[in-house]
């Protein structure tokens, strides 16, 4: 099995909420994931390499703390990328707001 940073997985489900959402006038792929980019720079990787260690973290994920910890920087880099979008047709050519807070872009 290979390892999973499962931080990033329970990121990228809460992303999915309509809520979230709304903040992003854009739901293109790469502003999506400028949100991601930028969220999980400020969140701790939790890694894991068995079904049993992804079951673990996904019931630490059902503590208020972890899922508002995600939740928050989700939301932050949102608003950031809500401000200042960079992709296709945007009219910005400079670097995306993940490579500012030291993301990279494929």
């Amino acid at each position: 099995m290979p390892i999973v940073n499962m931080t990033e997985v329970l990121a990228r489900q809460i992303l999915k909420d309509p809520e979230l959402q709304k903040l992003l006038p854009c739901h293109c792929d790469q502003c999506l994931d400028d949100v991601l980019a930028m969220a999980l720079n400020h969140l701790p990787p939790r890694y894991a390499t068995t079904d049993e260690g992804q079951l673990y973290v996904q019931v630490e994920y059902l503590r208020p703390q972890l899922r508002s910890d995600i939740l928050r920087e989700l939301t932050q880099a949102a608003l950031r990328v809500s401000s200042h979008p960079h992709h296709p047709g945007s009219g910005d050519a400079d670097a995306s707001p993940a490579e500012d807070e030291g993301g990279s872009r494929a």
